[in-house]
C-alpha cells in the first residue's frame, strides 16, 4: 500500500505530452473562475492525509486517470491550491454527489490528473467516474467503489394515435428529480401500442434516493400531438421502487380527446 503523503509528490510527476498546449485548446473549460478561491493543503500527521476543504468537505488524494480523461468531464473551476495559480481544483459532472475533485497542474505542458475523494466516504462503497483508478493509498484501506448502479426502469405502453413525443416529469421522495421526453428525433409519430422504457438512473434521482433503500416514484405525462398541442395526461403513477427494478403495467389511453393513465393492465 502507498502512504497518501505521496499524493502531493505525484502531482508533480506522471507528465503528459502533447504536440501542442492543451492549455490553448480547452481554456474556456480550465481557466480560472473570476473570483477563484484559494485552498490550502494540508497534511494531516496523525492519518498521514494530505487534505484539502472544499465547500464543508474534506478531501484527501485518492487516485488517478484509469485510461483516459476528457475535459468535457469538467464541470467547473473553483480555484487554486497553495497560492499556485497553476494547480488548479475542478468538480465533475459525472460525479453528481461530488464524493471526487480533480486537482491538475496546468502550465503549458499538462500533467495527469490527480483525484481527491471526500474522507466521509472512507469504508462506503460509493459511486465513481469509469475515469477514476485507484492508487491504493493505505489511509483508504477497503474503502469500495463501484462505476455503476442498474438503473430503475418505468415501462408503459401509449396506446393513442396522433402522438409526436411524450413528455415526462419525475419526482422522488416529494422532490423534484428530473424531465424528459420520448419519440423520435425525426418526428416521426409514435406507433398506437408502442412500448417505452423510462429510466431512473443513480445520476437523475441524486442524493433524493439511496442505495439498496426504496425510494418512493411519482411520474406525469404530458402528450405532444403533430400540431405541437400539448395535452396533459390525467392521473399520476405513483410507485415505491428501487434501483435495478423495472415496474410495467402502465398504460396512456386516449378517451373522447383526453388522455388517461391506466395501471395494472
Amino acid at each position: 500500500m502507498r502512504k497518501c503523503e505521496f499524493g502531493v509528490l505525484l502531482i508533480c510527476g506522471a507528465v503528459l505530452l502533447s504536440g501542442c498546449s492543451l492549455l490553448d485548446q480547452d481554456k474556456g473549460v480550465l481557466e480560472l473562475p473570476p473570483n477563484p478561491q484559494s485552498f490550502e493543503q494540508i497534511y494531516e500527521e496523525d492519518t498521514g492525509d494530505t487534505t484539502i476543504s472544499v465547500s464543508g468537505r474534506t478531501y484527501s488524494y485518492f487516485g488517478t486517470v484509469k485510461d483516459s480523461f476528457s475535459n468535457d468531464s469538467i464541470r467547473e473551476c473553483l480555484g487554486y491550491v497553495d497560492d499556485d495559480k497553476n494547480m488548479r481544483v475542478y468538480t465533475l459532472y459525472d460525479d453528481p454527489y461530488d464524493n471526487y475533485i480533480m486537482v491538475r497542474y496546468i502550465n503549458g505542458i499538462m500533467e495527469q490528473p490527480q483525484f481527491l475523494r471526500a474522507v466521509d466516504t472512507r469504508m462506503k462503497d460509493v459511486f465513481t467516474p469509469s475515469y477514476i483508478e485507484s492508487l491504493g493509498y493505505e489511509c483508504w484501506g477497503s474503502s469500495g467503489l463501484h462505476y455503476e448502479m442498474p438503473a430503475a426502469y418505468v415501462r408503459f405502453v401509449c396506446n393513442c394515435e396522433n402522438v409526436k413525443f411524450i413528455d415526462y416529469e419525475v419526482s422522488i421522495n416529494g422532490e423534484f428529480a428530473f424531465t424528459g421526453e420520448t419519440g423520435y428525433p425525426s418526428h416521426k409519430p409514435v406507433d398506437k401500442g408502442e412500448i417505452f422504457d423510462l429510466e431512473i438512473n443513480e445520476w437523475e434521482a441524486g442524493d433524493k434516493a439511496e442505495k439498496d433503500e426504496p425510494f418512493d416514484v411519482v411520474i406525469t405525462f404530458v402528450i405532444i400531438d403533430p400540431d405541437d398541442n400539448t395535452h396533459e395526461v390525467e392521473g399520476s403513477y405513483e410507485r415505491e421502487m428501487m434501483f435495478g427494478a423495472t415496474l410495467v403495467g402502465l398504460e396512456i389511453r386516449e378517451e373522447n380527446g383526453k388522455y388517461y393513465l391506466y395501471e395494472d393492465v
